[in-house]
């Protein structure tokens, strides 16, 4: 293991001792628990700008009618002609 130095706020200080308090554990227990989480989950599933994983996902048919994103214009008027 390697012996690192981190700075925390108040806030997340007191969270991370009351977790380590309340499952019997050290504190730099919880701390590598947490990063190990963090860093295996965040980087295990590929994420579009900003973070969103959720942009690029969908598709459209070809064979289908045109996709929303291409007509936004249309359709929001049409909303409003109702």
């Amino acid at each position: 293991m390697r012996r690192t130095q981190i700075q925390l706020d108040e806030k997340t200080y007191a969270l991370a001792k009351q977790r380590a308090f309340a499952e019997s554990k050290s504190l730099a227990a919880v701390v590598r628990e947490a990063l190990a989480h963090y860093l295996t989950t965040s980087s295990g599933s590929p994420t579009g700008p900003g973070g969103f994983s959720f942009i690029g996902s969908g598709r459209s048919r070809p064979d289908g009618p045109v996709p929303l994103s291409e007509r936004h214009d249309e359709a929001l008027a049409e909303d409003f002609a109702r």
